[in-house]
Parts: structure tokens; C-alpha cells; sequence
């Protein structure tokens, strides 16, 4: 097996070889939703792994920031990574994102490597949309009237630009509670950057209560057939009201009309967390992990 680096140009030995990469890809985009995105945009360092019968048995993507993505087939690729790891040595290593096992393995190799140690583990449990489960779940809910009073007064938008200060406070809440390992990490302008990205990107949406934002979801990636749903956040004085709940079923249902298959992650500890996408329909379908150096 050799890894080479996808060339981005349009001759058709070129396309060809791309092709190959996406349909690889895609067999396995539910796992990997995010390298199907960089894939797609072409805004990363994207190398394949090959056997002399020219089958693809993995895909990693690098960034420029240090960020290493894998979608790997099978175990018998890591001695070829750890020989390319060995001669290219990442410049920059910021995370390792994607099925837990795999990225066990590398950040195995980097340590013999590199002597790199992740500072942060965090594990997931990624999830995935079910029709069934859903229609199972629904069955099983309990109708609370003061719940469905409550949500009938809130209104999901998409956000624009135009919302950037009604979002920034819960955005904030989010990063902060969410997503840091210590609050004083907490960066405000690279806050403002992100946010003020994503709603560019049209991929931040809200729900609205009596003129106040309570509580925000967002789009983490595209595939080509997928999307993954994340910054998933409700308002500390707004739960336990079936924000959440709702927010998440309208989203999904708003995507599945589009024909598109939903993911998301959510850390393992978070049990309350899991039981409101399990009540949305998601299933845990494969162990996830992301490691930050």
C-alpha cells in the first residue's frame, strides 16, 4: 500500500482519480461527514491510501491549521501512515477528529513519532436519524400541555447577519459551557469570528421567545448526502420546556425532506443530551472521538 496526495486538477486521469476518492468517501459519509465537506470545498490536504490492485482502503485530511481527518477501512493501513508520518512530518498539530478506534491508532503513531500527547480527549457517541426510531419514540411521548403552550409562542428562524448580536450572548454561553475545558479560555473574538462565519454561511438557526434568542443549532458540515447538525444549545433558564426537542425534530424533518441523511455527536457524559436525540429518532451507530494537542 502507498498514500498519495489528490492532485486538484481537471485533466481525466486527474477526474478520474477523484471520483474514485468520493465514491470511497461517500460508501462511508454518515462516519464522516466533515472530510466530505473539506473533500468537497477542496480547502485541505486530502491523501488515499492504495493497494497494487488500485482499491482506495483510506482517506485522510490535513489542514493547514493541523487538523487531521481519517476515514479508514481497515487496520492494515497504519503501518503505511506511520511510514508516510515518518517522512512528512505534520508542521502543525492541532486535533485528530473521527471513529474512535482509528483515532486512537494515529495519535498512537504520532506519539512514537513526535512525542506529541493530546492535552484534551473527548468522546462521542455519533448518532444518526431513524424514521423507525422516531415513529417509536413519538409513540412513547407524553403530551405536556405547558410545554406545548409554551414552545407554541416560540418561532425557528434562519439567522442572518442582521442577528449577529441577538445570537453572540448564547453563542458565548455555548463555547463556554460546551465546548472549553476552562472557562477563562474562553476567547471573544475568535467567538465573533466563528459565529459571524456561520451565519455567512447560512448555517446558524435560532429559537425565538417573546423576542429573546433561547436557543441555537447549527449546520457543522455538508456532505454530498449528509448533514451533520452540532452547537446544539439551550438557554439555562429555558430548559427542561422541550426547546431542544423541537428545535432538533424541525430540523430534521426540514432535511429529510431534502433528502438528506442527519448525524450528529454528542459527548458520551451527557446523558440528557442523548435522551433528547433519542427522542428525536437519532440511534448511537459508532464510537466517535476528537483529540486536541
Amino acid at each position: 500500500m502507498l498514500i498519495f496526495e489528490l492532485i486538484n486538477e481537471d485533466g481525466p486521469g486527474f477526474m478520474q482519480v477523484r471520483k474514485q476518492v468520493l465514491d470511497f468517501l461517500l460508501i462511508n459519509e454518515h462516519k464522516n461527514v466533515s472530510l466530505v465537506d473539506h473533500f468537497l470545498k477542496k480547502d485541505t490536504k486530502i491523501l488515499y491510501i492504495l493497494d497494487e490492485r488500485n482499491t482506495i482502503w483510506g482517506v485522510l485530511s490535513i489542514s493547514h491549521g493541523g487538523q487531521i481527518l481519517h476515514c479508514l477501512e481497515s487496520d492494515v493501513v497504519l503501518p503505511t501512515i506511520q511510514e508516510y508520518f515518518s517522512v512528512v512530518k505534520p508542521q502543525k498539530l492541532f486535533s485528530i477528529i473521527g471513529e474512535q478506534k482509528y483515532t486512537d491508532e494515529i495519535a498512537k503513531i504520532l506519539l512514537q513519532l513526535l512525542g506529541t500527547v493530546p492535552k484534551i480527549r473527548n468522546e462521542y457517541a455519533l448518532m444518526e436519524f431513524n424514521q423507525a426510531a422516531a415513529e417509536a419514540a413519538a409513540q412513547k411521548e407524553k403530551v405536556d400541555p405547558k410545554k406545548r403552550t409554551f414552545l407554541s409562542e416560540c418561532q425557528i428562524f434562519d439567522c442572518k447577519d442582521s442577528d449577529f448580536d441577538a445570537l453572540f450572548p448564547i453563542q458565548k454561553d455555548y463555547e463556554i459551557e460546551e465546548v472549553l475545558v476552562k472557562k477563562e479560555d474562553f476567547n471573544e473574538k475568535n467567538c465573533r469570528i466563528l459565529l459571524r462565519r456561520s451565519l455567512q454561511a447560512g448555517e446558524v438557526f435560532a429559537l425565538r421567545y417573546k423576542g429573546r434568542v433561547i436557543a441555537k443549532a447549527a449546520i457543522n458540515a455538508k456532505g454530498e448526502n449528509c448533514i451533520q447538525l452540532g452547537g446544539i444549545f439551550t438557554d439555562s433558564n429555558f430548559r427542561n420546556k422541550g426547546v431542544a426537542t423541537y428545535l432538533v425534530k424541525t430540523l430534521t424533518q426540514r432535511f429529510i425532506k431534502e433528502g438528506k441523511t442527519i448525524v450528529l455527536f454528542v459527548k458520551k457524559v451527557n446523558a440528557a443530551a442523548i435522551a433528547v436525540y433519542q427522542n428525536c429518532g437519532f440511534a448511537t451507530f459508532a464510537d466517535y472521538k476528537i483529540l486536541y494537542y
